[in-house]
């Protein structure tokens, strides 16, 4: 949706294709666009796909009578059997990996290799320069390929707050997912030892919530639950410190399939720098593809104790304002939406 809104940005009629598995989702959502926060400068085109057996080949196929009825200079996608489908039928397409295609089955590996061959196939745009490392290292030629991180929209009123929790003097916040390998742990290790801080906890399914309530019984420890677009941005705006704390083995939405943490590129780290937050993450090798000494505090995934050394040092607010402010300022110049699309139409 974001991608689809700064191509539409910047002068392009861009259509975004969509399954709809007649399943439901989040409700009291008008549109699509007021659940994601985003310009209506693009159409959105969902396709009915019956719950069937097979259904995701299904959607393939009516992407494929979508593609021909409809004209087009270019397909973008994450979706590898479209992609084949669109090359075959001579349409230029840009395919984008958030992950190792390597990984996945091997039906899913050899369209690759026959879409990367084809002579439609424009170019592979990956999230991080580890990614990028990992489709060379199968000789996937080094032309062929792009690096875009994910990105942010710039923020436009940071004094939007809103309540929280707990009265104490610091308040730190992790936004996102409460899988295996997001950095609860950390959270679960440090937040008994920095009693003067509240840590508030925004994002998770109700399972993982209840996890994690029942192992984390301290008092300054706040879950908030699953909160839409517009409320996640008041909640990081209330935040003095915001946590990046992957660990070294990270599963995509739960699975076991595959370890993202070598190559991922998370969304939350752009929206704290779009939000001018000092922010401390883990010092992982691809997180210092974005983040450094100047813009954010950096330490060991698993070492709680300079976790907790991290914390204390930003209890100083001009250490806390100088790391934001460069991160903000990298943020702009490199890592909002309307300049990733800008990047990746530029090479293509």
């Amino acid at each position: 949706m974001k991608m689809c809104q700064a191509l539409g940005s910047q002068g392009h009629d861009v259509v975004l294709v969509a399954p709809d598995f007649d399943e439901q989702y989040e409700t009291n959502i008008n549109t699509d666009y007021d659940f994601y926060k985003v310009e209506q400068n693009f159409k959105i085109m969902k396709l009915k796909v019956p719950k069937m057996k097979g259904r995701i080949f299904l959607y393939a196929l009516q992407t494929l009578f979508f593609m021909i009825k409809n004209k087009s200079d270019l397909v973008y996608s994450r979706f590898i059997l479209s992609s084949y489908l669109a090359v075959l039928i001579g349409k230029n397409v840009v395919f984008e990996s958030h992950s190792s295609i390597y990984s996945d089955n091997k039906l899913t590996q050899n369209i690759f290799k026959r879409l990367i061959k084809n002579k439609y196939f424009l170019k592979l745009v990956v999230i991080s320069e580890k990614l990028k490392e990992v489709y060379l290292h199968h000789n996937i030629s080094n032309d062929k390929i792009y690096v875009a991180h994910d990105g942010a929209d710039e923020v436009k009123n940071k004094e939007l707050k809103i309540p929280l929790q707990g009265t104490n003097e610091l308040n730190i916040g992790y936004i996102g997912h409460l899988y295996e390998g997001k950095g609860m742990e950390v959270i679960e290790g440090i937040a008994s030892k920095l009693s003067h801080c509240s840590f508030h906890i925004v994002g998770g399914t109700p399972k993982d919530i209840a996890y994690w309530s029942q192992k984390i019984t301290v008092p300054n420890v706040y879950f908030y639950g699953f909160v839409t677009q517009d409320k996640v941005q008041k909640y990081i705006n209330s935040m003095d410190i915001c946590l990046l704390p992957n660990q070294k083995v990270v599963h995509t939405h739960g699975s076991l399939k595959q370890n993202i943490s070598e190559y991922t590129s998370p969304l939350k780290m752009f929206e704290y720098m779009a939000s001018k937050k000092a922010i401390i993450a883990s010092d992982l090798p691809v997180l210092r593809e974005v983040l450094n000494e100047n813009n954010s505090l950096l330490v060991q995934c698993d070492d709680y104790e300079k976790w907790i050394e991290a914390v204390l040092k930003l209890t100083d607010r001009s250490l806390r304002e100088k790391i934001a402010t460069e991160a903000h300022k990298d943020f702009k110049e490199s890592f909002t939406w309307k300049q990733r699309a800008k990047n990746i139409l530029k090479v293509i």
